[in-house]
């Protein structure tokens, strides 16, 4: 062989070629590896094998959707004043729901496939699904942005429930105060910013940067609500038509691999591409949440209610 193509060709192969097809080969893999994701225990299979939930439904699931889709949504003005519709939260009640996500059954799958020391994180976060559940499913009713959705981004921007914002904020999305105009970066005054109308104060925390400012609420339930108003403005509510639950989309790069993809992770790969966080991993990040939580389930109890 060296003598056929030399000894220093050889060696070049083996030593770019070769590294060169791996990182081909498995990007994927090494991909996910640098990013700290590809211990997550549905990584491989939801590579694979993404998962829509319409078999849970059944044969009436095209009749359900529509009467789901049926209500017209009103657009949201940031800068209008709140109807006494938008400022009231309402009491929901999931009595009439058919349960399709069980905690029991989630936390004995993650048992089964976690190590030891990731268990106390899944059940503080599978806590935080129990805790916030309704709300998700609240505003799912009111403007159809998938509970799964709300419960993931809820479920990281909080680190379930444990951040500091999350705590002493009540805020549970990382939506930050709008500044004045004229805001400028520097001489920064606390009056610079203010609050929406759901929410009483802004607190500092350094995020992006330091003079950064966020909304406090009274209770989560407020923050719920402000997260749904958010969604629907227009930056973001063309998500609501593209990615109907139940349907596999076509998104513009490639989710683990797959250009094909279920709503909610083309729902998270649009929440990304609009701005909503600058964490470059942020879609990614979602749907392994959903996935591993099995939290697209939830969508689909809103969806047969009254069955």
């Amino acid at each position: 062989m060296f003598e056929s193509i030399g000894r220093g060709v050889f060696i070049a192969l083996m030593v770019i070629a070769l590294p060169g097809l791996i990182v081909v080969l498995f990007y994927d893999e090494i991909d996910a590896w640098s990013k700290g994701i590809s211990g997550m225990p549905v990584f491989h299979t939801l590579k694979k094998d993404f998962q829509t939930g319409t078999e849970l439904v059944g044969t009436t699931f095209a009749a359900h959707l529509k009467t789901f889709y049926s209500d017209s949504l009103p657009e949201i003005n940031e800068d209008a004043e709140l109807t006494t519709e938008q400022r009231t939260i309402e009491d929901f009640h999931p009595d009439n729901l058919k349960q399709f996500w069980g905690r029991n059954a989630v936390e004995q799958d993650l048992t089964a496939h976690l190590a030891s020391k990731h268990r106390p994180n899944a059940k503080a976060y599978l806590d935080y699904v129990d805790q916030h559940r309704e709300a998700a499913l609240a505003e799912m009713q009111r403007y159809k942005i998938p509970a799964s959705v709300t419960l993931a981004q809820g479920l990281l921007e909080t680190n379930a429930g444990r951040a500091f914002l999350a705590r002493k904020a009540n805020n549970h999305f990382g939506i930050k105060c709008r500044t004045r105009p004229g805001f400028r970066n520097g001489g920064i005054r606390s009056d610079d910013f203010y609050p929406h109308s759901l929410a009483t104060d802004c607190v500092q925390l350094h995020d992006d940067y330091a003079w950064d400012r966020f909304e406090v609420y009274p209770s989560a339930r407020e923050s719920f609500r402000r997260h749904s108003l958010l969604l629907s403005e227009k930056r973001y509510r063309w998500m609501l038509s593209a990615y109907p639950i139940g349907g596999i989309y076509t998104i513009p790069r490639k989710l683990y691999g797959q250009t094909s993809v279920p709503y909610y992770a083309a729902w998270c790969v649009g929440l990304k591409s609009s701005g909503y966080a600058t964490a470059p991993n942020y879609a990614e990040t979602l749907t392994l949440i959903i996935e591993t939580y099995q939290l697209w389930k939830i969508d689909y109890e809103m969806l047969t209610r009254d069955i």
